[in-house]
């Protein structure tokens, strides 16, 4: 289809009621707006200085925003050109996506800047991640690779190299394609995930997820921009949209007619496995107490085995803090569930929090259901825990934990529990509890909670008391 000027940013949105829409920036300064066959719907103007764009109720809203890059500033606009967000940056922003990464029905942000730097953002602006990789950047998306619901970040490097990246900023895969990627995007067939790339030439190719070329498509002139998207989550059908440097647009209905090999699913698994590997490896040196990047096998600094978390992963923290938190509050919005539940975790974790809320019921471990962006808490589960300390194992906890908190700033729970007789569990939970109400400050892992330097211990034991004896 020939248009009046180049289109140098495109974007596939799939609409809550399975329409699907093409976003399209160009040169002559105006925002279009497609069908996927291809028919203009919409157009108006839009300044040419905004480099990328993407569409997703960021704010869960029950409305699209869009999202776009600007000179050294990320932008947020909602349908009335209102802006959301209006975060600078030190560099200039040339790639972006947005996608509910976390399952809390509010989408988050993703940019690419031209200094190799990727940030990524929830609904709160708040960054969740932040990581400089080696080579110039070409684009980056949001797509769950790993089919666990749980969204990875992919970034396409100029020179030929892809990241994949787990939504805490952890590297998963990296890809060697050989080839100068200016144009990129992710096919998704079920459980299949295809990656698209383009270059200088009148051609793209698709690659499996081993970094194998499975096909080509030859185009008319070299490609510009290049989106892709689906119908719906599970079809074995995709949208295909490439804008060629002769001022046309080209629109596809991919069909993947080939299950996807033992390899493919080999790769799969090992880049789950890599991510539950990542989550549960310490991130301090059990040996010498230096800081460390779960991404290492060793420690930096005294060359120490990073240890492995195989007491409380990150499934059972996730399961504790939710079940805590919504037994204070049985009606609570899944944004602001997961802002409460962000404070109380460890360390940067990804997580999809409709699908781990979901699970806990099929498991008969909660009660409820999902009213739209709310989740309503219902019966109340018998724990098979005691759930309140007697006055005096509650006094004992906190004698113990004033003694320990005098020598150092770190509580060992399993400590306590041993000393006084309250269950771990419960200690456990009062802090997480505690943590997500912002009424104390620290950190909770592995079974250690270490109290913040700003946080007064005198504070600190008598709000762990009062809660204790609630």
């Amino acid at each position: 289809m020939p248009v009046s000027a180049n289109a140098y940013s495109l974007y596939v949105r799939q609409q809550k009621d399975a329409r699907a829409q093409v976003f399209s920036l160009d040169y002559g300064e105006r925002l279009r707006i497609y069908d996927t066959t291809g028919s203009l719907k919409t157009s108006r103007g839009y300044s040419s200085k905004v480099r990328c764009i993407a569409v997703a109720d960021v704010e869960s809203t029950g409305e699209d925003a869009l999202v776009g890059g600007a000179g050294k500033k990320l932008l947020v606009v909602d349908q009335k050109g209102r802006a959301l967000w209006k975060n600078e940056l030190e560099s200039t922003v040339i790639a972006c996506d947005a996608r509910d990464v976390d399952g809390d029905d509010a989408a988050e942000v993703v940019a690419a800047l031209q200094n190799k730097r990727v940030i990524l953002w929830n609904h709160e602006q708040t960054a969740l991640f932040s990581r400089t990789v080696e080579q110039a950047i070409s684009d980056v998306w949001l797509e769950d690779i790993t089919n666990d619901s749980e969204l990875e970040v992919v970034i396409a490097q100029r020179q030929g190299t892809v990241l994949i990246l787990s939504a805490a900023g952890y590297e998963l895969k990296r890809l060697e394609l050989g080839n100068t990627i200016t144009v990129f995007g992710v096919l998704t067939f079920g459980k299949r995930k295809l990656f698209v790339t383009g270059n200088h030439s009148p051609q793209l190719q698709i690659w499996d997820i081993d970094g194998n070329a499975v096909s080509s498509i030859m185009l008319p002139a070299p490609p510009k921009a290049l989106a892709t998207g689906i119908p719906d989550d599970v079809s074995d059908m995709a949208y295909l949209v490439v804008s060629t440097r002769d001022r046309n647009l080209l629109f596809w209905e991919a069909q993947d007619t080939v299950k996807a090999k033992k390899s493919e699913k080999a790769t799969l698994q090992k880049l789950e496995s890599t991510k539950m590997t990542l989550y549960r490896r310490a991130i301090k040196c059990g040996n010498c107490g230096a800081p460390s990047s779960p991404e290492a096998t060793e420690c930096s600094a005294c060359g120490a085995k990073l240890e492995m978390l195989d007491e409380y992963k990150i499934e059972e923290y996730l399961q504790d803090s939710i079940e805590s938190i919504t037994s204070k509050h049985s009606k609570i919005q899944l944004k602001e569930l997961d802002k409460i539940l962000r404070k109380t975790l460890p360390r940067p974790t990804a997580y999809n929090l409709r699908r781990s809320i979901q699970t806990m019921i099929e498991k008969d471990l909660l009660d409820g259901y999902f009213n739209r962006d709310v989740f309503v808490r219902t019966v109340e589960k018998k724990s098979k825990m005691k759930l309140k300390p007697s006055k005096a194992e509650t006094q004992a906890a906190i004698r113990m934990a004033n003694e320990i908190l005098d020598k150092k700033a770190s509580l060992d729970i399993e400590l306590v529990e041993k000393e006084t007789g309250v269950p771990r569990e419960i200690l456990r939970r009062t802090l997480i509890i505690l943590l997500g109400e912002g009424l104390i400050e620290g950190t909770l892992m592995d079974g250690v909670f270490t109290l913040s330097k700003d946080q007064s211990i005198r504070e600190f034991l008598n709000t762990f008391q009062k809660e204790l004896e609630a």
